[in-house]
């Protein structure tokens, strides 16, 4: 049967948000990366303040859940410096938890809790 414009072998197609192999092992990479330096990054991310903490933990974001609408980048620019701190921070709350929701889900252990170590 000759191939017919409009006609596929997968009507369907691929499933809405699924990821081709390519974008799968780089995102893979990215995330064991960031698993593997974590420590180092999370140093850093301690050094910065007010705003740029928040950028910096937006800018990763994407890499860890659905990325946020492009409507959003501008949110910050009308609050204090407090209530950017308080969104952080409950972001940062609703981020461990996706986190370590997704590390049980893949069979890795949790990372461990501030100030603690893997061993105690």
């Amino acid at each position: 049967m000759p191939f017919e414009q409009g006609q596929s072998g997968n009507p369907g197609g691929r499933p809405k948000g699924s990821m081709n192999q390519a974008k799968r092992e780089l995102k893979e990479a990215i995330a064991q990366f960031l698993l593997n330096n974590f420590e180092k990054v999370q140093a850093e991310f301690e050094q910065l303040q007010g705003k740029d903490k928040v950028q910096f933990y937006c800018a990763l974001l994407p890499y860890g859940l659905a990325k946020v609408k492009p409507e959003a980048e501008n949110l910050l620019d009308g609050l204090s410096d407090e209530q950017v701190l308080e969104l952080f921070e409950k972001l940062q709350h609703v981020v461990n938890t996706q986190i370590e929701n997704t590390l049980s889900k893949a069979g890795l252990p949790a990372r461990p809790a501030e100030g603690q170590t893997e061993d105690s």
